[in-house]
């Protein structure tokens, strides 16, 4: 019984942002426009790649005939989970706002750390047939070194409204890393609820096993460095003590020409 309890609260946390959603549909100008808030995204900020968020005016794809302002809101949080700052910034139709994470908070953020992404409408008019939308954002992570290349994740999760409950969670990547040029792997982990979340970090190879463990604090990030050379396969195991809605660890891989990719694992 004790083990079906996390799924029960899950549900009856979807069940509620459903009902939510429903408000904002049928009553717009009440509630406000049915926009899914708070994606997350991790940011870097060291000797290796700078971060810069690019905002794209989603609505000009999405509605053109419109003329909409929209204001994007900002929450940057250090590695511990501590919140750095926050900013808000309009985006006119058909503009895109594209800059470093440090010039949009007008401070230097924390190493790495976990951002978070809010938007609203300035009129719900014209937009009512697209249903649900969502804050829409790249992050551009920028090396700089010149051997290395700009890397690209998009954001797709969004911070836990309900802290989850204790549960384990095992997952195993479907990517497998290797390449005869390989030196190393870290991956980056963020913690996208308010409770803390204990993770393992399992990393196979031809010779063995590797296991990494870190505690996330609320809204908190964790670097882990493997040692992972050559052509492997290495295979990703990673267990959460708690199921958050942010559970793929991201892969920054080392090579030894100083080419360093990235990619959810």
């Amino acid at each position: 019984m004790m083990r079906l309890i996390p799924a029960i609260v899950a549900r009856a946390g979807r069940a509620a942002d459903a009902m939510h959603m429903r408000l904002k549909k049928a009553r717009p100008e009440l509630f406000g426009s049915p926009i899914r808030q708070n994606m997350v995204q991790l940011y870097r900020h060291d000797a290796d790649f700078d971060t810069i968020v690019s905002i794209p005016h989603h609505l000009s794809f999405l509605a053109p005939d419109t003329n909409i302002d929209i204001i994007y809101g900002i929450r940057v949080f250090d590695r511990n989970g501590k919140l750095v700052g926050s900013c808000e910034h309009k985006v006119k139709h058909f503009e895109t706002l594209q800059e470093p994470l440090s010039k949009l908070l007008g401070r230097e953020p924390d190493e790495h750390g976990m951002f978070v992404v809010t938007c609203h409408y300035n009129s719900p008019v014209g937009i009512d047939f697209l249903g649900m939308t969502s804050p829409q954002f790249m992050t551009i992570f920028l090396p700089r070194s010149e051997q290395a290349a700009p890397q690209i994740t998009h954001s797709h999760k969004y911070m836990n409204h309900i802290p989850p409950l204790k549960s384990k969670f095992p997952r195993r990547s479907a990517l497998l890393e290797g390449d005869a040029n390989l030196v190393g792997v870290s991956y980056f982990l963020m913690n996208s609820s308010r409770v803390t979340t204990n993770v393992d970090l399992t990393l196979s190879g031809p010779a063995g096993s590797v296991m990494h463990s870190a505690r996330l604090n609320p809204c908190g990030t964790a670097r882990l460095n493997f040692d992972a050379v050559g052509e492997g396969p290495f295979e990703l195991t990673c267990e959460l003590d708690r199921v958050i809605n942010h559970r793929k660890p991201i892969a920054f891989r080392r090579f030894s020409s100083g080419l360093i990719t990235a990619a959810h694992s």
